[in-house]
């Protein structure tokens, strides 16, 4: 019997360079270290376990100067150890294990002697002194103190010898004290003494040459040192705790709390911040100056890679930007309607940019290599009526000497409802013009191309939400066909669009968040007269209130038309649209919130290596994401979204990339274009993660697959496979962005009267999250072939977006859920427990998505902290039917025992069919209206719904029953329960362990009476006392194993026995700190798979 650990996600706290012979990055995740290729962003080897329970502090890596030593020797530290390993790109194999030391080691620097032969390492304590490690000896060679004898909080050694040593000291007192030893003696004394920090000093850095000195502090400064002349540099911009610092000959990095990089110039002057990670911040940061190259790494597990050449040190706002100001005319003072200024941007490539102003000018800028812009007038519109809208689409032609060209076709629409398509040359010419009446004065407001289409059709919008569709005449003067007019039952504005004629469908996004669809087929064209089209169905609030960005039809399969939409809600929302004979269907498989971005304007695709960019806007800034490899790749302050903007990116956003914008009445344009550059994209070494503590996690069943949510308010489906544990997706942030508290799955389907019903359970997979401000949030699973995805159903909540609270100021604290089929549909019933110690029982209808409470469970008087259920077919009346028990655990150390059968059976038989005819809100924000209102319009006879004014699905029921336990069991801890696990050990008998604050274990074995009525017997209890050295945090159990994980970083297991007394198996201590939650499962007859939550995830294997 053997208990190993597995892979460790969490907090990276150490990174370092190596050299084997090309570069290489060794950073330490939790107590293992990993070793990445620079080139190819893979790993080495298997992650290396280095120290039980202890993270790693520091590593450092020097190259052997003698052939009789391995490529590169490596230090790693952490608490009182330090370990010596030798790295080749095979492995990396333990060297020597140096004796734990009663003081924390701070820091160490590998020297050699004997013309290279050997290896003496220096190891710097929290007491001020230095200790000499000879590899040869192994053992202690000599001593270095500080005549200043003071605990520190920091340590960094300097030197190219032990001669040569250097200590710098970040004291408990807020200086620095730089000392150092002479030869191998004993004897020492301070050179230099640096005050002027107001708070703990973290970390301390020094130059490559020995000059300058740099330390970070609890104060959000940095401070650069100049041991010569005494000067000091203030680095003051971060709005945290600044926890490390790298200084470069032509620049200083800083890495802070609030998540972002600070490149500084020599003077003190931020240049850029970097953005990317999230969670608790950024613990390390290193650079290469000969790749130019910075690494970084966070608490959110991830470790991302920038570029920071020599063009990186000049302001973004400054980099190849061309400014050139337009001919207002006479325009002084402030702009009326009348006013000559710009309204439209559109790039037609890396060189051009199409202008469209308020008095009826297109202009064409061509963007010189010289740098100078060349301005060519293509139309003046007349009456001067302002151009309002401005789309283009660029197509490639064959002329008749079958030499390629590209043609540039340009739509617009002016004030006086006049659409114009324009046919642009190569040389900026007018090929051909069609002119026509598109809709009323001031009733045009947008023009468009579906890329999909072609050339072929030209829409207009209007501002009721309705959509013209336009055939064009060819190359010619007359005016476009008027094939149909597309109505919204909304009344929104249309802002974006997408067709396909293969799948016969428009798909629309208006104003107000929501998605429309169409029929669109090519009868349209045969008609004579303009046809009418109304929707066939619409997804409201797809994006809550703000306005749908981009949309497109993105592939096609037997779940439907996939359709991508962003918003300037920040997110990707993947819908699923399927038209049958006689209805649709209407699906919303998933939304992405891009934490970087809060207005997302476009994500694009790039086919050559196959990643995601977005694009978009964070506060007054625009920034270019990866979102594949979470890095920002640009950032351009230029004031925000709502004024004129235009971009374009190539295969290579980092060097391939334009973007215009208008400020105070000028154009300014920012242009990196290389078309030379063949160097690859930067890469993510490690994803992105939980940047904090993890609350609950959950296997799915019979499979490797993690669900996790955490504190970030994000929940993550992760896997483990091959030995490693891998992010696949993070699941929609909750509303308001509240912590995560509890998961709960429901994979099987019950009914009232055998075990389980003819549903197949898989495909009624449903993952529930609860968490702070009231939030309850659901996803439909699919378990897939090498994946699982989700799709988001229903949320529900109290939480007002107004005020930013729910009125109550509740909280849910513990969760689980169990299915009861209901007329051939899912009725999931979600028990919740919420900080003012009452129980809520809530039936969530998977046809209708509706909410409905049914039942308030009082009896605690202080609050619960975990819940669990059990379902047992019981004879009653000499029928077997099933009975649904819930059971809690209480702070004051209870436990109480609730029957939900009579609930949940009056439910599912008369109460669910009160809640047929009314409606949850669909979407994702608030987009019902103000007040409850019936809709006036009926698109299907069975859609006459209400709608409700909260944010999400409302709750229908206003009256719920009050219930009672049917048992308590008390003192069963001498303080809370932080955890319970309830397993049916028999059909008539179950068993609940649970664990305490009091650092015990309780078991109780109870059976089920038959009969009427809920008649529960107690057949025994147990208590383990000392079952952890502190407080239980979780606990799992089956019919044969109690696994048990606490905030020792222990990892228990107990053997039942058949007298059902419990026996300690083993024990492993883990990597995972703060630990929160254990889940398991059996993975073969023999073994069993572990994972533990905390402050990151790690996964165990037992072997039985």
């Amino acid at each position: 019997m053997a208990l190993e650990k597995g892979p460790y996600i969490g907090d990276v706290t150490a990174l370092c360079f190596a050299a084997l012979p090309s570069r290489v990055v060794l950073a330490g995740t939790g107590a293992q270290l990993d070793c990445y290729n620079l080139e190819t962003g893979a790993r080495y080897f298997p992650s290396v376990h280095v120290f039980d329970g202890i993270r790693v502090h520091g590593i450092v890596a020097a190259a052997a100067e003698s052939s009789a030593l391995p490529p590169a020797i490596v230090a790693v530290h952490g608490e009182g150890k330090a370990k010596l390993f030798r790295l080749s790109t095979e492995a990396l194999e333990p060297w020597q294990c140096v004796p734990r030391f009663s003081k924390w080691i701070l820091d160490v620097q590998i020297f050699t002697k004997d013309d290279g032969h050997n290896v003496v390492l220096a190891i710097g304590l929290s007491d001020n002194t230095v200790c000499l490690w000879d590899t040869s000896s192994k053992k202690i060679v000599s001593n270095f103190h500080c005549p200043e004898r003071c605990l520190l909080y920091s340590m960094r050694l300097c030197g190219d010898s032990i001669q040569s040593l250097q200590v710098a000291a970040g004291t408990i007192y807020n200086e620095v004290l730089v000392w150092g030893g002479k030869g191998s003696t004993c004897e020492a004394k301070i050179v230099h003494r640096l005050c002027g920090h107001e708070g703990s000093i973290y970390r301390i850095t020094w130059s490559t040459d020995g000059c300058f000195l740099g330390s970070v502090s609890d104060d959000r400064s940095a401070r650069i040192w100049n041991l010569q002349t005494k000067a000091v540099i203030v680095l003051f911009g971060h709005t945290a705790r600044v926890w490390d610092l790298h200084i470069d000959a032509k620049m200083f990095i800083t890495a802070s709390e609030d998540c972002t990089c600070g490149v500084w110039s020599l003077s003190g002057e931020l240049l850029r911040t970097l953005k990317g990670h999230t969670g608790r911040g950024i613990w390390r940061c290193i650079f290469d100056r000969q790749l130019s190259m910075l690494v970084t790494a966070g608490a959110d597990s991830s470790i991302k890679l920038y570029s920071l050449s020599e063009r990186a040190l000049i302001p973004t706002t400054a980099k190849e930007m061309v400014m050139y100001r337009i001919d207002t005319g006479k325009n002084d003072g402030f702009l009326d309607s009348r006013s000559e200024y710009v309204r439209c941007l559109c790039f037609e490539g890396p060189s051009s940019l199409f202008i469209a102003t308020n008095q009826g000018l297109l202009q064409r800028a061509s963007l010189l290599p010289s740098g100078d812009v060349k301005q060519v007038s293509i139309l003046q519109t007349p009456e001067r009526s302002p151009l309002v809208c401005l789309d283009i689409f660029k197509e490639q032609l064959v002329t008749p000497e079958g030499c390629p060209s590209k043609e540039v076709l340009v739509a617009c629409g002016d004030g006086q409802g006049r659409a114009t398509v324009l046919g642009i040359t190569s040389e900026g010419q007018i090929a051909w013009q069609s002119t026509w009446i598109a809709e009323a004065e001031r009733q045009l407001l947008g023009a468009f191309w579906c890329k999909s289409l072609g050339s072929r059709f030209v829409f207009t919008t209007d501002p009721k939400g309705g959509v013209r569709c336009w055939a064009m005449n060819g190359e010619t003067s007359e005016g476009p066909r008027h094939l149909a007019y597309f109505k919204s039952s909304l009344s929104s504005r249309i802002v974006c669009m997408d067709a396909s004629l293969e799948k016969q469908v428009l798909v629309c996004g208006d104003q107000k968040g929501s998605l429309l669809f169409f029929h669109f087929d090519s009868i349209l064209f045969e008609m004579e007269d303009p046809a009418v089209v109304e929707e066939l169905d619409s997804f409201r609030g797809a994006h809550g209130i703000s306005a749908v960005a981009n949309v497109s039809i993105s592939e096609f399969s037997n779940e439907g038309t996939k359709t991508i939409s962003t918003g300037r809600d920040g997110c990707v929302c993947e819908v699923f649209y399927q038209r049958g004979q006689l209805s649709s269907v209407l699906s919303c498989h998933r939304v992405e919130k891009i934490a970087a971005i809060t207005v997302l304007e476009s994500v694009l695709c790039l086919s050559g290596s196959k990643r995601r960019i977005g694009l978009g806007f964070s506060a007054a800034d625009f920034v270019l994401w990866d979102i594949t490899n979470e890095v920002e790749l640009k950032r351009i302050s230029c004031g925000g979204w709502k004024r004129p903007h235009s971009s374009f990116v190539g295969e290579l956003p980092e060097t391939q990339f334009c973007f215009a914008f208008v400020k105070e009445q000028t154009i300014c344009i920012c242009r990196n274009w290389d078309d030379s550059d063949d160097s690859s994209p930067l890469q993510a070494l490690q994803k992105q993660s939980h940047g904090r503590e993890v609350h609950s996690i959950l296997f799915f069943p019979d499979t490797d697959w993690l669900f996790s949510g955490s504190e970030d308010g994000r929940v993550q489906i992760s896997r483990y496979a091959q030995e490693d544990l891998t992010v696949f997706a993070s699941l929609e942030e909750h509303v308001g962005g509240s912590a995560v508290r509890a998961l709960a799955l429901s994979t099987r389907v019950y009914n009232s009267k055998t075990e389980a019903s003819g549903i197949d359970d898989m495909q009624h997979a449903v993952l529930f999250s609860a968490g702070a401000k009231e939030v309850l949030t659901c996803w439909e699973l699919f378990d897939k072939p090498e994946q699982i995805s989700a799709r988001w159903l229903s949320t529900h909540s109290t939480f007002s977006k107004k005020s930013g609270v729910n009125k109550d100021d509740l909280r849910y604290m513990a969760l689980t859920v169990f299915a009861v089929e209901s007329d051939g549909v899912p009725v999931y019933f979600v028990v919740a427990a919420m900080s003012n110690a009452i129980l809520t029982v809530k039936a969530f209808d998977s046809s209708s998505k509706t909410w409905s409470r049914i039942a308030v469970l009082q009896h605690h008087k202080c609050p619960v902290l975990t819940l669990h259920h059990a379902v047992l077919p019981c004879f009653s009346q000499g029928t077997l039917a099933n009975r649904f028990f819930v059971f809690s655990g209480c702070t004051d150390g209870s436990i109480a025992v609730w029957d939900l059968t009579n609930s949940v059976a009056s439910f599912t038989v008369g109460e669910r069919e009160k809640a047929q005819g009314l409606r949850p809100l669909s979407g994702r924000g608030s987009q019902g209206g103000k007040a409850r209102r019936r809709l006036n319009h009926q698109r299907h006879p069975s859609q006459q719904q209400i709608l409700k004014d909260p944010q999400s699905s409302p709750d229908l029921s206003q009256d719920a029953a009050v219930l009672s336990p049917v048992l308590v069991l008390s003192c069963c801890h001498q303080s809370g329960v932080n955890s319970l696990y309830v397993c049916a050990t028999s059909s008539s008998t179950l068993s609940i362990v649970s664990g305490g604050d009091d650092q015990s274990l309780h078991f109780s074995v109870l059976s089920m009476q038959e009969g009427a009525g809920s008649t529960i017997r107690v057949l025994s209890r147990q208590n383990v006392a000392n079952a952890h050295s502190s407080a239980v945090k979780g606990v799992w159990s089956d019919s044969e194993w109690i696994f048990s994980t606490g905030l020792d970083q222990r990892v228990r297991c107990w053997q039942i026995a058949q007298d059902n007394q419990l026996t300690r198996s083993c024990t492993c201590i883990i990597d995972v700190p703060e630990t929160e939650s254990i889940d398991a499962h059996r993975s073969s007859e023999s073994s069993y798979r572990i994972a533990v939550a905390g402050r990151g995830v790690q996964v165990l294997n037992l072997a039985v």
